[in-house]
């Protein structure tokens, strides 16, 4: 067995076909020369979070020990050598929260992210399995907070915790891409200009919980495109979904679409990136908070978010962003606004090891008088270890 030492596509979020990343593991040929390699990698990430919840009708506090927008993560992947032009890989990743009570029945603390197999030739690359979507994908995977909390969830008791996970900036500036049972066609590299096209297992009757309604297929697709030049590098992309759902309170099916566009620059060492996003029928941050009237009609939402930071001798790098995710007025309790202004600096200590404090400032405005509008200041100090 030969061992070497390799740079796999960003591990931390199990996207492995989707961005490029620095983190290091350690790949295991099988069988001496014969071309199958079999590998391993993960993160386990861990924060001290302290929250500061404050509204018309006082407010608490709260602190916990958990993980962060990313729970751990451990992925075993299998490449297999080229035949006939053909290039066949596989992934499977298991994805547990840290967090108290993950050993309990029922509360989803153990989750199946990822399990897909890849055939790669000339003709670009098809996808069969479960992974992460295409819609809202590089929103969520150039966003600071991804390697940090950002938004923590408001409990029916009004205090702020982070579940399984925390939010990050899901529902504060775009919409959830979610990890998702698709056959997927991505095309070859065409001068920077990337095409993709998903069938994907889509919701039935969303608001329901247990449905067991029909339901139609997802579609999502994305187009990008990429370039480096002396000192930097651009990126842009359009995504966008569609599928028709039948909601909880609708006697018929609604059509649900939407749109997210973005870019990224790097030069030197500053990194920008701004998204804009417009959806009907996704509710708040693409969860289905919200997604319906009281009469079953597709609500509409937009948002946007721009980040701005620096990174210093390619190790450490400070940030700051904001972002909006607004709804039109369905429902009487329905969010109106979210939006939250998040700085953090995130410091790669060796390659497997990062360190993070970040702050963020959560405001949530509602459209009814009867429910007071809130902020919450969320503290996080944590980090990394990955392989």
């Amino acid at each position: 067995m030969k061992l070497l030492k390799k740079s796999t596509l960003a591990t931390l979020v199990g996207a492995a076909a989707l961005t490029a990343a620095g983190a290091a593991n350690a790949t295991i040929v099988v069988g001496g020369e014969n071309g199958y390699e079999f590998s391993v990698d993960g993160n386990i990430n861990q924060f001290f979070i302290a929250s500061d919840q404050n509204n018309a009708g006082g407010g608490q506090d709260n602190q916990q020990v958990a993980n962060g927008l990313l729970p751990t993560f451990f992925g075993f992947n299998v490449a297999m050598p080229e035949i006939n032009g053909l290039k066949v890989a596989a992934r499977v990743s298991i994805s547990p929260s840290t967090n108290n009570g993950s050993y309990v029945n029922g509360n989803n603390a153990m989750e199946q992210r990822e399990a897909y197999a890849t055939v790669d030739g000339s003709f670009g690359q098809i996808m069969l399995g479960k992974g992460l979507g295409l819609y809202s994908a590089n929103n969520i995977l150039l966003d600071q907070t991804l390697y940090g909390v950002g938004a923590t969830g408001q409990t029916a008791a009004g205090n702020q915790n982070t579940g399984t996970t925390s939010l990050g900036r899901i529902g504060w500036g775009y919409d959830y891409a979610n990890w998702r049972s698709q056959i997927r066609y991505t095309t070859p590299d065409m001068n920077g200009f990337k095409a993709a096209v998903a069938v994907v297992d889509g919701e039935g009757l969303l608001g329901t919980v247990g449905d067991d309604s029909e339901k139609d297929p997802r579609y999502e697709a994305s187009l990008s495109y990429a370039t480096a030049f002396d000192g930097g590098s651009m990126k842009l992309w359009l995504d966008g979904m569609t599928q028709k759902i039948k909601y909880s309170t609708a006697a018929g099916s609604e059509r649900s679409d939407a749109y997210t566009v973005g870019g990224q620059l790097i030069f030197g060492g500053i990194e920008a990136v701004a998204s804009y996003y417009d959806s009907k029928g996704q509710g708040i941050g693409g969860l289905g908070l919200g997604a319906a009237d009281a009469n079953g009609k597709a609500v509409d939402g937009d948002g946007y978010y721009a980040q701005l930071g620096y990174r210093f001798a390619g190790q450490t790098f400070v940030a700051a962003s904001y972002g909006e995710s607004t709804l039109d007025r369905g429902n009487t309790e329905d969010i109106d606004t979210n939006s939250m202004t998040t700085i953090g600096i995130y410091h790669d200590v060796t390659a497997n090891l990062k360190l993070v404090a970040e702050y963020s400032k959560m405001e949530t405005e509602y459209h009814s008088s009867a429910t007071s509008d809130a902020d919450v200041d969320v503290l996080s100090v944590g980090g990394f270890i990955s392989w």
